[in-house]
């Protein structure tokens, strides 16, 4: 992946009531999200620690909004919506559920709901920068006045007060923070005094609402009022489409495993990008790669088909003469040497060929098939039948220590897997040459592959081996190869071998190490992280669908929940991160990685729908 990092900062301090606190804010997860915002609600019953917003601008990542904290105040004393005795919280993406009461300052008891709207295969409603929250409120004991208060931090730099029919809060040109109750903007704090009789019960709404003129949004808004109106208006039908989304994320009834999966669905969601112009992508870091934006689509391949078919229409509008696939579009970086990248996006055609059986579409996207997999046949330089790396650039495992690479087994397997999922489209378009040159061409690549180490092959006997250019072999471990059992291209007794191999070499107390033995630290980084044998749940989960698929069910399950259980439970922070240090468990690089979404497809097509998908 790529050599520079972005940290998030966890931790903010705030100002709250009277008194100062300089405690941090510890940011557990994002549980409320769809592309536009991603939100924090905290399992101790606080929210909002923490608002991300996806730009319309290429090449940017999530912007930080800041935190926007709820409490309670009566009197001159207040405490926070954690500072409740007895609270209940829901996280079940894309809804937090939260029950809250036995306050030290009010009877009322306080449920509240929050989300921002998703709805099956409708990118307008899931792009709708809105997050929206209701309050619903008994008072068992008798009448009682107290006040909600809303105290965002960047936001309030620049607020003034408003009032519109129905509603009223605080506005910048690019966000509203409004409720339909009345509220008083005084001192940093939005204030909305409810008094409430015996018995009583009342129901508060408050959205924030966000506009960005890059944003898709803008096509059907002119500012941010617009929008706060028409989430207003249409809150109720909002709140539907997205329990009905809700209701088609895939259950196998494992409790755990279902609980895990909504948690790696955010990132996939959250790094959803839709622009004015109409250019959708899933953002690896800032742009759409391919071999990332395969594993974090799957999601999209089930619940937003059509915007799958509009990435995989820009990737052959940007493909070179030469049939090359760029690097990255949106925006446009070529390196013109990784060879999984063409491979992956041959893979993505055919698996939506595979699922929605649209020929006439399919006989569109031919002859761009045809020249991206060509140019990887052409990568086959020295005629053993295999594409030669020429980079560091090669795969995914894009580091410098891996320079002197020449055949890397992932990029090799799904290289084998492309040509044989392109022998069957060629079946499909009635291309009896095509078919037939990519049959050769398998068959050729397949015995190379699995020619001995000592003939100058890659199979050492137990695992598939890196071979450099110098003719030196590497034999140390990397689970990246277990993506030729996933694709069917390793023979039955290999994959088990490999498979085998990994559990008794490379199983860490946190998951499978990617690599290992590890380098020294001279490779460029230390043992344990990154490309030196970290942790990556993306990868893990490809792992474990290719041990479902070689009939290691239950084992693939527990891994699945090892890894899950060491990136969010135990780091605390209930976020997909990029990888997990395999010596010390701790969570490194990205806290939102996008292609860890590919757990969705693990449990759609690997444990659901087994037969959906060749």
């Amino acid at each position: 992946m790529r050599w520079c990092l972005l940290f998030f900062t966890l931790t903010i301090a705030v100002f709250t009531g009277e008194c100062a606190s300089h405690s941090p804010l510890v940011i557990d997860g994002y549980p409320v999200a769809n592309f536009a915002m991603t939100v924090n609600a905290s399992e101790d019953g606080g929210f909002f620690k923490r608002v991300f917003q996806n730009p319309g601008t290429l090449g940017e990542w999530l912007k930080d909004r800041g935190s926007i904290l709820f409490s309670i105040e009566k009197g001159k004393r207040q405490h926070s919506f954690s500072g409740f005795k007895e609270k209940k919280v829901e996280r079940s993406f894309p809804f937090v559920k939260s029950a809250y009461g036995q306050s030290e300052l009010i009877t009322t008891q306080i449920n509240t709901l929050s989300f921002c709207p998703l709805a099956v295969n409708d990118a307008e409603t899931a792009s709708l920068p809105v997050l929206l929250l209701e309050l619903n409120c008994f008072n068992a004991g008798p009448q009682e006045d107290f006040e909600i208060k809303i105290t965002p931090d960047s936001l309030a730099r620049n607020a003034q007060a408003f009032k519109a029919s129905g509603y009223s809060g605080i506005m910048a040109s690019d966000f509203q923070l409004s409720s339909d109750a009345e509220t008083v903007w005084k001192n940093g704090a939005l204030s909305i005094k409810l008094s409430l009789k015996a018995k009583e019960h009342r129901r508060v709404r408050v959205m924030l609402a966000f506009y960005d003129d890059e944003w898709n949004a803008a096509n059907r808004f002119r500012s941010v009022s617009e929008i706060t109106d028409f989430g207003y208006r249409q809150w109720s039908a909002l709140k539907a489409s997205t329990e009905l989304f809700s209701h088609a994320i895939p259950q196998i009834g494992d409790r755990e495993l279902d609980h895990y999966l909504r948690w790696y669905m955010v990132p996939g969601i959250s790094l959803t990008r839709y622009t004015k112009n109409g250019e959708v992508l899933t953002m690896g870091y800032a742009e759409l790669n391919q071999r990332d934006s395969y594993w974090t689509s799957w999601l999209h391949l089930v619940l937003f088909k059509d915007l799958e078919k509009k990435m995989i229409e820009e990737s052959i509008e940007q493909q070179q003469s030469s049939g090359k696939i760029p690097t990255t579009i949106f925006p446009l970086i070529e390196r013109n040497d990784d060879i999984d990248i063409n491979a992956f996006f041959v893979l993505r055609a055919v698996r939506y060929y595979q699922l929605y059986h649209n020929r006439k579409q399919l006989l569109s996207w031919w002859p761009s098939l045809k020249k991206a997999m060509d140019w990887l046949i052409a990568r086959d330089t020295d005629g053993n039948g295999l594409p030669v790396q020429v980079s560091f650039w090669g795969d995914w495992k894009d580091v410098k220590g891996v320079e002197g690479r020449k055949y890397a087994p992932f990029s090799c397997l799904i290289y084998l897997a492309a040509l044989k999922q392109m022998e069957v489209l060629a079946g499909e378009c009635n291309d009896a040459e095509s078919g037939n040159r990519y049959r050769l061409a398998y068959q050729k690549g397949f015995y190379f592959m699995n020619k001995p180490v000592a003939e100058g092959g890659l199979w050492n006997g137990h695992y598939y081996n890196q071979i450099w250019k110098n003719g030196e072999v590497n034999d140390k471990l990397l689970q990246d190869q277990a993506i030729g059992i996933l694709f069917n291209v390793v023979p039955e007794k290999r994959a088990l071998e490999i498979i085998a191999s990994l559990n008794s070499i490379s199983m860490t107390s946190y998951g499978i190490a990617e690599t290992y033995p590890y380098y020294p630290a001279s490779f460029g980084y230390a043992p344990g992280t990154y490309h030196n044998g970290g942790v990556w749940p993306w990868l893990s989960f490809m792992d474990c669908w290719a041990r479902i698929r070689a009939g290691r069910e239950k084992e693939a399950i527990d891994l699945v929940k090892k890894v899950a259980h060491a990136d969010l439970v135990a780091s605390g922070d209930w976020s997909p991160n990029e990888y997990i240090n395999s010596s010390t468990g701790e969570n490194m690089g990205y806290q939102l990685q996008g292609w860890n979404a590919g757990l969705f497809g693990l449990v759609y097509f690997g444990l659901l729908h087994r037969n959906m998908i060749p």
